[in-house]
């Protein structure tokens, strides 16, 4: 199945997807899930093909740039809290953890080393937790 859509209803779809998960609270089921971040993330890749196709170099610049996950303190920060709260997460091995927070980001892409930095952050955190 192929759907059309304009450059300018791409745009507009990406900004609702990324205000629907990151407003304030994350939304179930879509914060943690593979298909959400899945189709986000292809919505955002044709957006950048359609933008290179056209010659609009800034408009790739743009979403490129607007993708990279340094200065995202909003979202990393939900994302801390959504995972904090996770029975499940001190189950999961460090690589299915770095996995699920890479979905948690997109459509951002944050580096494997800013994954794991998340990912020590939580532990961390989590590991205090249950301390007491």
């Amino acid at each position: 199945m192929k759907v059309e859509l304009s450059l300018s209803e791409l745009e507009v779809l990406s900004a609702a997807l990324t205000r629907l998960k990151f407003d304030d609270v994350p939304p179930e089921p879509f914060f943690g899930s593979p298909h959400f971040a899945a189709a986000h993330g292809r919505i955002l890749q044709s957006l950048i093909e359609a933008s290179r196709a056209e010659g609009d170099v800034g408009r790739v610049a743009r979403w490129e740039k607007w993708r990279s996950w340094q200065g995202r303190e909003h979202e990393r920060s939900l994302i801390r809290d959504y995972v904090s709260n996770l029975a499940i997460w001190n189950e999961w091995s460090d690589e299915q953890k770095i996995d699920f927070l890479a979905t948690c980001a997109a459509p951002f892409t944050p580096s494997y080393v800013e994954l794991r930095s998340l990912r020590e952050e939580i532990d961390s955190s989590t590991h205090r937790h249950h301390e007491y």
